[in-house]
């Protein structure tokens, strides 16, 4: 191969060499400005997309506790939005005395009482104190004694409470059913205990407290209670019977 033939292949090489290079260089530039676009995009999505999240975190914020009225537990007031002057509480270890209370509580719109079913677990028992605030009102306790005459479990604070307690309950009227075993030592000791603390505070026996026996037959015992108990409660509140229907008496 001749110097001349050298020299041009040469010459079409640098040149070629050079034609790639700047067309590399023209890629790299291109590539460049796509990765920046795509990052000022992304930026400007993002930003966007938290101003919605704020916007949505302060329309829907969760309020402080302490400016939340809780009522939940409020019996007084679950009474008085339902026109309502019978609450029936109930202290069950295996639901007989949940299911008298039950019984008894719908038997009231017959006495123009219309009635709820409480249990004071769930309940702010100190509430108890302001039922005379509503006219007509009564306190049923349908208590069942369990093992070494203790309350029930969901009975026990509420018990605890009477017990260390001292509220005034002047004006409440009140009623106590039983639920025991004569076999057992402490036969219905917590009902015995809690007709007598209630009057000690002050509050208004309506009828006398009566006794079931599981032992026995507990069904006839209730059923003899509150056949004795409504016509109490008629003179209480000066509702007397016409005919089967009962209906406030006019004075």
């Amino acid at each position: 191969m001749s110097e001349n033939t050298q020299d041009i292949l040469i010459k079409e090489a640098a040149a070629a060499a050079a034609v790639s290079g700047s067309l590399f260089s023209t890629f790299d530039i291109i590539m460049l400005v796509v990765l920046f676009g795509a990052a000022v995009w992304w930026l400007y999505s993002s930003r966007k997309d938290n101003k919605k999240d704020d916007l949505l975190l302060s329309k829907y914020s969760i309020q402080p506790a302490a400016t939340i009225e809780v009522t939940e537990n409020s019996f007084i007031t679950k009474l008085q939005s339902s026109g309502r002057s019978l609450v029936v509480f109930y202290g069950s270890q295996t639901g007989t005395g949940e299911e008298f209370a039950g019984r008894l509580a719908k038997e009231g719109i017959r006495y123009k009482l219309k009635g709820m079913v409480a249990d004071p677990e769930e309940c702010d028992m100190e509430e108890l104190a302001k039922l005379k605030d509503i006219k007509n009102s009564l306190a049923v306790f349908c208590m069942a004694t369990y093992g070494e005459g203790d309350p029930t479990d969901n009975a026990m604070e509420f018990f605890e409470w009477l017990k260390n307690g001292d509220p005034d309950l002047t004006g409440v009227n009140y009623a106590v059913f039983g639920l025991g075993n004569k076999t057992y030592e402490h036969y219905n000791a917590v009902a015995i205990y809690l007709d007598k603390r209630l009057e000690e505070l002050g509050a208004t026996r309506v009828y006398e407290l009566g006794m079931g026996d599981d032992d026995a037959n507990i069904e006839d015992d209730f059923i003899t209670w509150k056949d004795k108990f409504w016509p109490s409660v008629c003179e209480k509140f000066n509702i007397e019977s016409t005919g089967g229907r009962r209906v406030n008496k006019t004075i």
